[in-house]
Protein backbone atom coordinates (compact mmCIF):
# COMPACT_ATOMS: atom_id res chain seq x y z
CA UNK A 1 0.00 0.00 0.00
CA UNK A 2 1.49 3.27 -0.94
CA UNK A 3 1.90 7.08 0.58
CA UNK A 4 -1.36 8.26 1.23
CA UNK A 5 -2.24 11.16 -1.50
CA UNK A 6 -2.19 15.14 0.34
CA UNK A 7 -6.03 14.98 -0.37
CA UNK A 8 -6.07 11.45 1.98
CA UNK A 9 -3.71 12.91 4.83
CA UNK A 10 -5.76 15.79 5.25
CA UNK A 11 -9.24 13.81 5.66
CA UNK A 12 -7.09 11.53 8.13
CA UNK A 13 -5.75 14.95 10.21
CA UNK A 14 -9.12 16.34 10.44
CA UNK A 15 -10.97 12.97 11.55
CA UNK A 16 -8.30 12.56 14.09
CA UNK A 17 -8.74 16.56 15.11
CA UNK A 18 -12.14 15.53 15.56
CA UNK A 19 -11.84 12.62 17.47
CA UNK A 20 -9.49 14.14 19.63
CA UNK A 21 -12.51 17.01 20.39
CA UNK A 22 -15.16 14.51 20.98
CA UNK A 23 -13.05 13.11 23.11
CA UNK A 24 -12.25 16.24 25.23
CA UNK A 25 -15.99 17.22 25.30
CA UNK A 26 -16.95 13.92 26.53
CA UNK A 27 -14.73 14.83 30.02
CA UNK A 28 -15.86 15.70 33.14
CA UNK A 29 -17.58 19.51 32.51
CA UNK A 30 -14.18 21.57 33.85
CA UNK A 31 -15.33 24.01 36.69
CA UNK A 32 -14.76 24.19 40.43
CA UNK A 33 -18.41 25.26 41.47
CA UNK A 34 -21.68 25.17 39.98
CA UNK A 35 -24.75 26.68 41.38
CA UNK A 36 -28.42 26.36 40.06
CA UNK A 37 -30.52 29.60 41.57
CA UNK A 38 -34.31 28.90 39.99
CA UNK A 39 -33.63 29.14 36.15
CA UNK A 40 -29.90 30.32 35.97
CA UNK A 41 -26.83 28.15 36.57
CA UNK A 42 -23.43 29.85 37.94
CA UNK A 43 -20.26 28.42 37.29
CA UNK A 44 -17.17 29.44 38.96
CA UNK A 45 -14.93 28.34 35.31
CA UNK A 46 -12.47 29.18 32.34
CA UNK A 47 -15.37 29.82 30.11
CA UNK A 48 -12.78 28.88 27.56
CA UNK A 49 -12.50 25.49 29.03
CA UNK A 50 -15.90 25.00 29.83
CA UNK A 51 -17.85 26.37 26.73
CA UNK A 52 -17.49 23.63 24.59
CA UNK A 53 -18.76 21.89 27.32
CA UNK A 54 -22.38 24.03 27.02
CA UNK A 55 -23.50 23.85 23.13
CA UNK A 56 -25.44 26.44 21.67
CA UNK A 57 -27.71 29.26 23.17
CA UNK A 58 -30.35 31.72 21.65
CA UNK A 59 -28.08 34.69 22.76
CA UNK A 60 -24.72 35.87 24.23
CA UNK A 61 -24.83 38.90 26.12
CA UNK A 62 -21.59 39.51 27.76
CA UNK A 63 -19.00 42.46 28.67
CA UNK A 64 -15.77 40.70 28.34
CA UNK A 65 -12.64 42.52 29.28
CA UNK A 66 -11.49 45.26 26.88
CA UNK A 67 -7.89 44.94 26.83
CA UNK A 68 -7.19 48.81 28.00
CA UNK A 69 -6.14 48.09 31.50
CA UNK A 70 -9.14 49.63 33.46
CA UNK A 71 -8.23 48.10 36.42
CA UNK A 72 -5.24 51.29 36.12
CA UNK A 73 -8.12 53.64 35.58
CA UNK A 74 -10.09 55.55 38.07
CA UNK A 75 -12.76 52.88 38.70
CA UNK A 76 -15.07 56.17 39.18
CA UNK A 77 -15.12 59.14 42.26
CA UNK A 78 -16.59 56.99 44.46
CA UNK A 79 -15.46 55.22 47.60
CA UNK A 80 -15.98 51.72 46.66
CA UNK A 81 -13.17 49.67 46.32
CA UNK A 82 -12.82 46.82 43.64
CA UNK A 83 -10.51 44.31 43.40
CA UNK A 84 -7.78 45.35 40.38
CA UNK A 85 -5.42 42.55 39.71
CA UNK A 86 -4.68 41.95 35.46
CA UNK A 87 -8.46 40.43 34.80
CA UNK A 88 -8.52 43.56 32.03
CA UNK A 89 -5.03 43.62 30.56
CA UNK A 90 -5.56 41.42 27.11
CA UNK A 91 -8.98 40.82 24.98
CA UNK A 92 -10.04 37.40 25.38
CA UNK A 93 -8.41 35.29 22.80
CA UNK A 94 -11.62 32.70 22.31
CA UNK A 95 -13.94 35.63 21.94
CA UNK A 96 -14.37 34.13 18.25
CA UNK A 97 -15.89 31.17 20.42
CA UNK A 98 -17.81 33.36 22.07
CA UNK A 99 -19.15 34.48 19.27
CA UNK A 100 -20.07 31.12 18.05
CA UNK A 101 -22.02 30.28 21.79
CA UNK A 102 -25.39 31.62 20.45
CA UNK A 103 -27.36 32.55 17.61
CA UNK A 104 -27.19 36.44 18.11
CA UNK A 105 -24.31 38.31 20.35
CA UNK A 106 -23.71 41.12 22.15
CA UNK A 107 -21.14 42.22 23.19
CA UNK A 108 -20.17 45.37 25.14
CA UNK A 109 -16.73 46.98 24.21
CA UNK A 110 -16.92 45.28 21.24
CA UNK A 111 -15.30 48.76 20.01
CA UNK A 112 -11.97 47.54 21.22
CA UNK A 113 -12.51 44.25 19.39
CA UNK A 114 -13.27 45.02 16.10
CA UNK A 115 -10.23 43.47 14.71
CA UNK A 116 -11.98 40.51 15.81
CA UNK A 117 -15.51 41.07 14.98
CA UNK A 118 -17.57 41.82 11.86
CA UNK A 119 -18.28 45.02 10.19
CA UNK A 120 -21.95 46.09 12.04
CA UNK A 121 -24.42 48.81 11.76
CA UNK A 122 -25.97 47.34 14.84
CA UNK A 123 -24.24 48.75 17.93
CA UNK A 124 -26.04 49.70 21.27
CA UNK A 125 -24.86 52.42 23.33
CA UNK A 126 -25.45 53.49 27.09
CA UNK A 127 -25.40 57.30 27.04
CA UNK A 128 -24.10 57.31 31.02
CA UNK A 129 -25.99 60.85 31.50
CA UNK A 130 -23.08 61.29 33.78
CA UNK A 131 -22.64 64.99 33.60
CA UNK A 132 -18.38 64.61 32.86
CA UNK A 133 -17.71 62.64 35.79
CA UNK A 134 -14.30 60.55 35.54
CA UNK A 135 -16.26 57.65 33.29
CA UNK A 136 -16.64 57.73 29.60
CA UNK A 137 -19.52 59.20 28.45
CA UNK A 138 -20.95 56.34 27.32
CA UNK A 139 -20.08 52.63 26.44
CA UNK A 140 -20.70 50.56 22.98
CA UNK A 141 -21.95 46.72 22.44
CA UNK A 142 -21.17 45.21 19.28
CA UNK A 143 -24.64 43.02 17.83
CA UNK A 144 -25.40 40.93 15.00
CA UNK A 145 -29.15 41.58 15.89
CA UNK A 146 -29.76 43.69 12.74
CA UNK A 147 -31.38 46.42 14.57
CA UNK A 148 -29.44 49.35 13.11
CA UNK A 149 -27.42 51.32 15.92
CA UNK A 150 -30.03 52.60 19.14
CA UNK A 151 -28.98 54.36 22.13
CA UNK A 152 -30.40 54.48 25.46
CA UNK A 153 -29.84 57.34 27.94
CA UNK A 154 -30.05 55.85 31.50
CA UNK A 155 -28.50 57.35 34.76
CA UNK A 156 -26.79 54.97 37.04
CA UNK A 157 -29.33 55.05 39.99
CA UNK A 158 -30.40 52.58 42.92
CA UNK A 159 -27.84 49.24 42.65
CA UNK A 160 -25.26 49.18 44.40
CA UNK A 161 -22.08 48.57 42.40
CA UNK A 162 -20.18 45.17 43.19
CA UNK A 163 -17.71 44.97 39.58
CA UNK A 164 -15.65 48.04 38.36
CA UNK A 165 -17.15 47.46 34.80
CA UNK A 166 -20.57 46.65 35.80
CA UNK A 167 -23.81 47.63 33.80
CA UNK A 168 -26.79 48.38 35.37
CA UNK A 169 -29.94 45.89 34.97
CA UNK A 170 -31.92 48.09 32.84
CA UNK A 171 -29.21 48.75 30.05
CA UNK A 172 -28.98 44.89 30.24
CA UNK A 173 -32.54 44.31 29.82
CA UNK A 174 -32.60 46.78 27.50
CA UNK A 175 -30.15 44.35 24.87
CA UNK A 176 -32.62 41.56 25.43
CA UNK A 177 -35.29 43.61 24.18
CA UNK A 178 -33.86 44.46 21.18
CA UNK A 179 -32.39 40.87 20.74
CA UNK A 180 -34.47 38.89 17.60
CA UNK A 181 -36.61 36.11 18.20
CA UNK A 182 -37.11 36.94 21.97
CA UNK A 183 -34.30 34.70 23.48
CA UNK A 184 -35.60 32.63 26.08
CA UNK A 185 -31.73 31.07 26.56
CA UNK A 186 -28.76 33.52 27.43
CA UNK A 187 -25.18 32.93 28.27
CA UNK A 188 -22.75 35.09 30.08
CA UNK A 189 -19.14 34.07 29.27
CA UNK A 190 -17.80 36.55 31.28
CA UNK A 191 -20.15 37.08 34.40
CA UNK A 192 -18.33 39.42 36.54
CA UNK A 193 -21.33 40.13 39.34
CA UNK A 194 -23.99 38.24 37.52
CA UNK A 195 -26.18 41.37 36.00
CA UNK A 196 -26.89 39.09 32.80
CA UNK A 197 -28.33 36.44 34.64
CA UNK A 198 -30.17 39.06 37.28
CA UNK A 199 -31.80 40.27 33.88
CA UNK A 200 -32.62 37.49 32.43
CA UNK A 201 -34.32 36.12 36.20
CA UNK A 202 -35.98 39.05 36.29
CA UNK A 203 -37.31 38.89 32.64
CA UNK A 204 -38.65 35.33 33.15
CA UNK A 205 -35.56 33.78 30.92
CA UNK A 206 -33.17 31.23 31.29
CA UNK A 207 -29.42 31.86 32.03
CA UNK A 208 -26.13 30.03 32.31
CA UNK A 209 -23.08 32.27 33.78
CA UNK A 210 -19.46 31.50 33.93
CA UNK A 211 -16.85 33.81 35.99
CA UNK A 212 -13.55 32.70 36.76
CA UNK A 213 -12.67 34.51 39.56
CA UNK A 214 -14.45 32.90 42.86
CA UNK A 215 -15.29 36.61 44.60
CA UNK A 216 -17.70 37.68 41.65
CA UNK A 217 -18.62 34.23 41.56
CA UNK A 218 -19.82 34.32 45.26
CA UNK A 219 -21.75 37.69 44.58
CA UNK A 220 -23.66 36.97 41.49
CA UNK A 221 -24.92 33.69 43.65
CA UNK A 222 -25.56 36.14 46.49
CA UNK A 223 -27.32 37.96 44.39
CA UNK A 224 -29.41 35.64 42.21
CA UNK A 225 -30.06 34.08 45.76
CA UNK A 226 -31.62 37.11 47.31
CA UNK A 227 -33.41 38.66 44.52
CA UNK A 228 -33.25 41.90 45.28
CA UNK A 229 -31.75 44.93 43.00
CA UNK A 230 -28.70 45.85 44.67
Amino acid sequence: MGDPTPIEAKAHFAKLGDDLLRAEIAKEPPFKRRVVIGDCTLYEADCLELMPHLGAFDAVVTDPPYGINATKQTLGTGKKKFKRGNWDANIPRNILQVLDAGKYACIWGGNYMTQFLDATNDWLIWHKANDGLSFSECEMAWTNFGCQTRHLTHYWGGEQKRHPTQKPLDVIRWCFRHCPDDPQVIVDPFMGSGTTLLAAKLDGRKAIGIELEEEYCEVAVQRLAQNVLF
